[in-house]
């Protein structure tokens, strides 16, 4: 008889008994499993005595101290793009594999910056699509979330700019990118800047503390800065003087979580990290993992993710028939109806003035965060046939 694989997971992280369920060893047989649950944040070294497998989220910090107990531990696997809460050279040291998820949420971060745009450009009522489209728009960091980003934007019609010195010329091409150049380049010359760069502090290009108050200075006079990467890309006293004049549409910010009440309260559009928190990006996530993990043990992850996902009616949007094609507004409509950026403002700012200093208030809302699918799952209807509103509708990936 098999020993059980021995699994502990972050209580947040969905799918991971499915995808468990997919194993399979060279016979066919599905190995046993004794899996554990607990809080992200509360993880400590003594519960990972007799763990063959750890599944972690970003707010896990791995290293030494919570490996120090870890007497079997094979492997490490993260449900997320970056890698900074793990120490590398730690689990070298230890002998664990690890992986990461890369692009596991990159469509739902992106989605989330497009319903971002559109909700900033319809705060003015009358604002047309062409002068939307008039806005020129620098992504910093083009790995997988910039590359979507670019495509969304793009499809909606407006200029990108990249950035991205680790980018060669061959890993350029075929981007939806007009241009290329570098930060201090683009910062004067863009209308909208989106950070989506890994949260590093060495090697050729770092980004801790990237944006300080020299760099923020740099942005012309009523740009938007968008951040869905790290909230310590930028530095936090730089934050907050930016704000003091300045425009600051945020997902992430510093020092989560626990981030500075004045900073939220300046922010024209906040949110507690969840621009990637789509049903789609989330089993991503975990399939990705698990799959890494099944190979280093000997087995099989069968099947497709799409046969283990909660089967859904497919979520059915209104395109009102008097909606006024050539404005943003109609547009910022239906996109809030896929990510609700209003109703997690309201709540974020609700809940850190509640409870101000404490973590629960942020990672809470992470928690109880309302399902949500993305673009493609959506149906569309009451879209006139060969419109305008259609083909652009359809080139952001709706079906209508």
């Amino acid at each position: 008889m098999q020993a059980k694989v021995t699994v502990l997971a972050d209580d947040m992280m969905p799918g991971v008994e499915a995808c468990l369920s997919q194993w399979r060893d060279a016979q066919g047989r599905a190995p046993e499993f004794a899996i554990a649950r607990m809080a992200g944040r509360s993880m400590q070294a003594s519960a990972l005595r007799d763990v063959q497998l750890l599944l972690v989220r970003s707010i896990t910090r791995v290293d030494a101290e919570l490996l120090a107990e870890a007497n079997a531990l094979r492997f490490v696997g993260s449900a997320t793009i970056g890698q900074d809460h793990l120490d590398l050279d730690a689990l070298k040291a230890a002998g664990v594999a690890w992986s990461t998820a890369p692009g596991c949420n990159a469509q739902a971060v992106a989605e989330w910056v497009l319903a971002t745009v559109l909700r900033q450009a319809a705060r003015e009522p009358e604002m047309t699509l062409a002068e939307l489209r008039g806005k020129r728009v620098g992504v910093v960091g083009m790995g997988q979330v910039g590359r979507r980003v670019a495509a969304l934007l793009s499809a909606l019609g407006l200029q990108v700019v990249g950035c991205d010195p680790l980018l060669s010329r061959s890993d350029k091409a075929d981007l939806a990118v007009s241009d290329w150049q570098n930060l201090a380049s683009l910062l004067p010359t863009v209308d909208i800047v989106c950070l989506h760069t890994p949260l590093t502090r060495a090697g050729l290009a770092p980004t801790h503390h990237l944006f300080n108050a020299e760099r923020l200075a740099l942005l012309k006079p009523g740009a938007w800065l968008i951040n869905a990467g790290r909230g310590d890309v930028i530095e936090a006293d730089a934050l907050a003087a930016y704000l003091q004049k300045g425009i600051a549409l945020l997902d992430v910010l510093p020092n989560e979580p626990v981030p500075a009440l004045e900073v939220i309260e300046a922010c024209q559009q906040v949110s507690p990290h969840i621009a990637g928190h789509s049903l789609e990006g989330k089993w991503r996530g975990t399939w990705q993992i698990t799959a890494k993990a099944a190979a280093l043990l000997g087995y099989e992850q069968v099947g497709e993710l799409a046969d283990i996902i909660p089967a859904q009616a497919p979520p059915v949007l209104q395109w009102s028939a008097a909606s006024a094609e050539h404005l943003v507004a109609p547009y910022a409509a239906i996109m809030a109806q896929v990510v609700d950026c209003e109703g997690d403002d309201q709540r974020l700012r609700a809940a850190v003035a509640a409870y101000p200093g404490q973590a629960s208030a942020f990672d809470d809302l992470r928690k109880h965060y309302a399902t949500r699918r993305e673009i493609a799952a959506h149906r569309i209807f009451g879209v006139a046939k060969a419109s305008s509103a259609q083909q652009l509708l359809t080139d952001l990936g709706f079906c209508c």
